[in-house]
């Protein structure tokens, strides 16, 4: 039986493929390589380790989970890297220069900052000798091969309520005075949430407000009571909670409408249908400008966005041209086809 190594990274960005992990587990012998923020060196910044969700769900599926510096890399038939970029952090040229078979690396994100030649030529024969990618706009090189979030493949199984309304916050308007920069010319500030109107917005609706805030690396250990203290103070009279770490996968099927910065968690509840407006200026656009829920942040623009996707459906065209298998929920099925071809 041929061998596996799974090297992850972030909790973040390896949860996209996690679910191949049992289908390749009974083909395969597995085993699991941790480093950086899945290290178990690593202290998780937020406010609910989803780690602990990893090692409850997956470990009976590997032969051996080692987080060790230093192991030997030369005895597998294939690597599999959750991340394809070349960092200090991950050190993934380490492995690949001990390799012996094929090394697959997964796309970091869905924006243009990952999904570029100069980008994708940095790290071929460095770290990979194929990286996927999340769909056709991103096979830039013969080396890139599309197949979507395997994640989101278990979203077509669950039951969708209108319970709430969802907000993902990329980065906080008090951001500059934790890193030092604003990383994007759109934060979640004063300004922004004036240009939502959340007291109109909530009498059309009439549903409650969820806030979903990222914990990050390099914010320090009070960032989950720092930053719900500031979302309070630039929130206007209305029921609201904060929602820092939790099932991601709940608070999208839950919604009535998404309102988000464009990002892979938006993937989730564009591609279930459910109404979503991605705020321009918040990330990096990426192929986000192609979505019909792309929308300035103006509040006339934002009022006009929401009341059309609210009537318009899902963006069939968006998604078949951006995630692979996003249609029918058959990402998985895809990476593992990948990976079978390469051993």
């Amino acid at each position: 039986m041929k061998k596996i190594l799974m090297v992850l990274s972030q909790y973040r960005v390896c949860e996209r493929i996690l679910p191949t992990i049992p289908k390749l587990s009974k083909k395969y012998n597995l085993d699991c390589y941790l480093i950086y923020q899945m290290s178990r060196k690593h202290q998780w910044p937020g406010d609910d380790d989803p780690r602990k969700y990893f090692y409850q769900t997956y470990s009976k599926d590997f032969n051996k989970i080692f987080d060790e510096e230093n192991p030997s890399f030369n005895n597998y038939d294939l690597i599999l890297t959750d991340d394809n970029r070349v960092s200090s952090k991950t050190n993934l040229e380490n492995i690949y220069q001990q390799k012996k078979g094929v090394m697959i690396s997964c796309f970091h994100g869905p924006v243009q900052k990952w999904n570029n030649v100069d980008f994708f030529e940095k790290g071929y024969k460095k770290i990979y000798d194929k990286t996927l990618v999340l769909g056709r706009k991103d096979c830039l090189k013969n080396y890139c091969v599309p197949i979507g979030i395997p994640s989101n493949d278990i979203l077509k199984n669950q039951s969708i309520e209108h319970n709430h309304i969802l907000v993902i916050v990329n980065f906080l308007g008090n951001i500059q005075s934790v890193i030092g920069s604003k990383p994007f010319p759109i934060t979640f500030d004063e300004r922004l949430v004036r240009e939502i109107d959340f007291e109109s917005l909530q009498k059309d609706l009439n549903l409650p407000i969820i806030i979903k805030l990222k914990s990050r690396e390099g914010e320090g250990d009070k960032q989950v009571e720092r930053n719900t203290s500031y979302v309070k103070s630039i929130m206007p009279d209305v029921d609201y909670s904060v929602i820092v770490d939790g099932n991601n996968d709940d608070l999208i099927c839950n919604s009535k409408l998404v309102i988000s910065c464009p990002g892979t968690f938006a993937l989730k509840s564009i591609q279930l249908g459910i109404p979503t407006i991605l705020i321009e200026g918040s990330n990096e656009d990426g192929h986000f400008p192609l979505f019909k829920g792309f929308v300035p942040p103006a509040k006339r623009s934002i009022k006009q966005k929401i009341d059309e996707m609210m009537k318009s459906g899902k963006d069939d065209n968006f998604i078949n041209e951006v995630i692979e298998g996003g249609i029918d929920f058959s990402s998985t099925k895809k990476m593992i086809e990948v990976i079978e071809g390469c051993l």
